[in-house]
Parts: C-alpha cells; sequence; structure tokens
C-alpha cells in the first residue's frame, strides 16, 4: 500500500482550523476540535485495532480532513432542507421609484445670461390670444407659441435666458384654430401642433412646418409627451364637450401613425393629461366646464388600466373654461392653471396643495433650462389683456417672477 506523505502538520493543522472556522456559525466548532483531541491522544490503541499502526501521523490527519469536510457538507445541506421546509418570511412590499430616461438635451444658458431679469418691454411681440398653443423646445431652449387672432395665425419663440420674443417666418402655417395644442416631441426634436383633425409639425431649426396626415375623428383635448416609448399621448374630447368618454392615442411622428390606446374602468368625463414622470403615469384631470366634481386619474400606460386618486381636492373656480395641466420635473408635482385658486397635485404622495390665491395664471409649460415654470401670462381684466406678458412660477423656491411685463395694463401679482 502507497500513502501519500506529502501533507506536513502544519498544513494539516491549517486545514483544520478553516474547515472549524467555516462551521462555527453552526456550533459545532467546540464539539468538532474536542472530537480531534480525544482521537488524537487514541490514536495508538485505535490504530492498533485497526491496522493502522503503519499509517504515518499525516495521513490519519488527512482521513479527519477528508470526515470532517463531509461533516461540514452534510450540516450545509441539512440547513438547506430545514430553511427549505419553513414558512417564507413576510417582507413589506416596496414599490420601486420610476425609472424614466432623462427627456432630451437640454439646451444651458450662454454665459453672461440673466434668465430673471425682465426683458425690454419695447420689443415686439405676440398678439393678444388667449388662446394661445405653447409647447417648449427643449434643444433649443425656447418657449414656442402659435397664436391665431383675429385668423392671422401666426409663430413665435420665447428666449428663456434673454427674456425676449422673436416672431418666427415659416415657410407656411398651420390654419386658424381655437383648440390647437402644442407639445415637443424630444425623439423627433419637432413640436407637434394638434387641432380637431388637423396634426401638424414644427422644426424650429429650420423654421418650417409640415402638414403630417389625418389624425382619428377627436378633438385633441390635451397632449402629453411619453419618454419611454418616444411617442406622444392625446386625451381627445368628444365633438360634444359635455358628453363622455374621453379617447386616448398615441402617435408616432416618425410614422405619422396614430394608435388608440386601450383602456379600462376610466372616467367618464373628459380630461386634461400631463405626464408624470415620477411616478411614469398619465395625470388626468376632469375638464368639466363650469362646475365640481373635479376629478383625478392616474393612468398606466403600460398596461392601460386607471386608477382613482382618494386625496381630497381643494374647491376650485373657474369661467367655465377648461383647465391647463403642466408637469413640474423639478418639484414633482402637476399643477392645475386657468383654475383658481392655483393648485398642485402629488403624485407620489397623492397629495394636494394650495399655490396660491391668484387668478389668470395663463398658459404656462416647463422650462428645464432654468428648472420652473414659465408661460403666457394674463392680468386681472378678461376683456383686451395686454399681450404678450411671460411670467415664470419657481414652485422649488415658492418664487413668482415677471419675466417680460405687459404693456399697456397692470400685471398680475
Amino acid at each position: 500500500m502507497t500513502t501519500n506523505t506529502s501533507l506536513t502538520d502544519a498544513i494539516v493543522e491549517a486545514a483544520l482550523a478553516r474547515c472549524a472556522e467555516r462551521i462555527s456559525g453552526d456550533g459545532l466548532q467546540d464539539r468538532i476540535m474536542t472530537g480531534v483531541a480525544r482521537t488524537s491522544q487514541s490514536r495508538p490503541l485505535l490504530a492498533a485495532r485497526r491496522g493502522w499502526l503503519a499509517w504515518p501521523a499525516p495521513s490519519l490527519r488527512l482521513v479527519w480532513v477528508l470526515l470532517l469536510l463531509a461533516g461540514l457538507l452534510a450540516a450545509m445541506v441539512g440547513g438547506l432542507l430545514v430553511a427549505g421546509s419553513r414558512p417564507p418570511q413576510e417582507l413589506p412590499i416596496v414599490v420601486p421609484p420610476a425609472v424614466v430616461p432623462p427627456v432630451g438635451q437640454v439646451f444651458e444658458c450662454p454665459p453672461g445670461s440673466t434668465p430673471d431679469k425682465p426683458g425690454p418691454v419695447d420689443q415686439a411681440r405676440p398678439p393678444q390670444d388667449s388662446n394661445a398653443a405653447v409647447a417648449f423646445d427643449r434643444r433649443a431652449g425656447r418657449l414656442v407659441a402659435f397664436t391665431s387672432a383675429g385668423n392671422a395665425p401666426e409663430t413665435w419663440t420665447f428666449d428663456v435666458c434673454t427674456n425676449t420674443w422673436m416672431q418666427m417666418h415659416p415657410n407656411r402655417q398651420p390654419p386658424s384654430s381655437e383648440r390647437a395644442q402644442l407639445v415637443y416631441d424630444v425623439d423627433s426634436d419637432i413640436t407637434i401642433l394638434a387641432s380637431d383633425t388637423a396634426v401638424w409639425a414644427y422644426d424650429l431649426q429650420a423654421d418650417t412646418w409640415t402638414e403630417k396626415g389625418v389624425a382619428p375623428t377627436m378633438n385633441a383635448g390635451s397632449l402629453a409627451y411619453d419618454p419611454v416609448s418616444g411617442l406622444v399621448v392625446a386625451a381627445g374630447l368628444a365633438p360634444d364637450p359635455l358628453a363622455p368618454p374621453t379617447e386616448l392615442w398615441s402617435y408616432n411622428v416618425d410614422t405619422d401613425t396614430w394608435t388608440r390606446i386601450h383602456q379600462a374602468n376610466g372616467p367618464t368625463d373628459n380630461v386634461v393629461i400631463a405626464y408624470d414622470g415620477a411616478v411614469d403615469r398619465l395625470v388626468a384631470y376632469d375638464a368639466a366646464y363650469g362646475g365640481p366634481p373635479y376629478e383625478t386619474w392616474l393612468f398606466d400606460i403600460r398596461t392601460g388600466t386607471w386608477s382613482r386618486s382618494r386625496a381630497e381636492r381643494p374647491a376650485v373656480g373657474g369661467w367655465y373654461t377648461a383647465p391647463w395641466l403642466v408637469y413640474d420635473e423639478a418639484a414633482g408635482k402637476t399643477v392645475v392653471l386657468l383654475r383658481y385658486p392655483e393648485t398642485a397635485y402629488d403624485a407620489n404622495a397623492d397629495r394636494w396643495e394650495v399655490l396660491a390665491e391668484w387668478q389668470y395664471p395663463g398658459r404656462m409649460v416647463y422650462d428645464p433650462v432654468n428648472r420652473r415654470l414659465v408661460g403666457l401670462g394674463q392680468t386681472l381684466g378678461m376683456v383686451g389683456d395686454p399681450p404678450g406678458g411671460v411670467q415664470a412660477l419657481d414652485l422649488v423656491k415658492g418664487e413668482r417672477r415677471v419675466l417680460l411685463e405687459w404693456v399697456g395694463g397692470q400685471a398680475a401679482p
């Protein structure tokens, strides 16, 4: 019989120490080491009975190493079996935050810009139009406004770094419409206009309007951009503004195709929408004309399901006009405009709050350059409001700032 005598006592003892350390967590270390000691003391007698007297001591220790390893394996398997037989531990349900890709490249103001300083009052500005449609071009760092006052459509841009208007002179203009809505499509770097059944696309860099295909039989009452799918979402108003239900459609500007979004258990009234990136949901606010109830809903675009908010909404007023909904990315809140007082909805907390006792805030969009809301403002008068006023609302700082004074009238406080 040949045996391996290359193992030294130091190697064997080190192996024993490592095995004991591995199984010390199971409380077996003391018993194993005690057994090793007793066996070492009785080794001659035991070896004589078993015929091992001729074996070298290191070989006998190697046998013990193998036995200990086998015991360690058996203990581990037994532990797994015991653990597997236990009932599963109940853990708290953790809802992960929404994972939403960045919404496009953000323009940065050049050095020396004064975004908080009001622009010159005597500058050219768009005409008065309470139905003007606005969007924000993230790559250009400008607000885009389409007005159709007096059946004379015009396209303007507002530079949020210098607070100045610029009238654009595109090759053609979309037809005038009181229902025109704008939304900026990040993927295509194009601003989409939807009005009744007409769809147009505006390229600010080229200063061109392009007529697109016919939209579904609906009125685009509200538009939002979904950064996850890269599609525009439209909440369509029924031909009768008082008649439900609201239809939801997605629009792919690259293929110029509309797809109906299937939905279940949704609101029965017309709604306006905004995309909330904090929860990856559409926030939908009841657009009922003239009075309550004003319901708040959340729509999961990925599953096509609605959920109704249980948050108590502050009492709001209005002048029989649909509200304007805008999501503030910096504050993580959706603001309802054209109702007073101004209110904001936090979808993460399912909570409403009153922002200010102030009327006629106008139409605003989120300005990612300065991380605040910015848009067209109005004065306190209902008729003959001077045109071209621009204001900013910073929810994080709790500040309201006039970026361009109104002409010929008192600006709103």
